[in-house]
């Protein structure tokens, strides 16, 4: 005989409860992990640009045949705030932005849009023109 048939009428509705409480239990656990948990406030300012904002970045070239100063130009793939000095930034609690460069004012540096992988801070940037999605 198998286990449910040597219950009782009284015992399957005991067990038919315990499953119903189970149910009721396991849908409260679950709508608690559903809801939506309380974002801490951020510690950090908002970044200066946003992603697909045209920026330019000023330099100046070392050859003599180039200009005395150049400008390169690009566009925002990405950013990341710098809570503590790393490999890459030694400056702490700022922004850095990844720009896929696109041309420069300087002949032959960049001859097709390219991404180097390198950041640049915000203060070495100028914003050129403001992403569609911002405005």
């Amino acid at each position: 005989m198998s286990f449910l048939g040597r219950l009782s009428g009284s015992d399957w509705q005991n067990f038919v409860f315990s499953r119903r409480e189970l149910l009721k239990k396991l849908s409260a656990i679950g709508a608690v992990l559903l809801l939506p948990k309380p974002q801490p406030k951020s510690s950090y300012p908002s970044p200066e640009f946003k992603i697909g904002d045209l920026v330019a970045y000023d330099w100046e070239p070392d050859d003599d045949d180039a200009p005395d100063f150049a400008t390169d130009f690009g566009e925002i793939l990405g950013m990341r705030w710098i809570p503590e000095p790393d490999g890459q930034c030694l400056i702490i609690n700022t922004w850095v932005y990844y720009v896929r460069w696109t041309h420069s004012s300087c002949p032959h540096i960049l001859l097709e849009p390219s991404y180097d992988g390198e950041p640049t801070y915000s203060s070495d940037l100028r914003l050129v023109k403001q992403s569609q999605e911002a405005k």
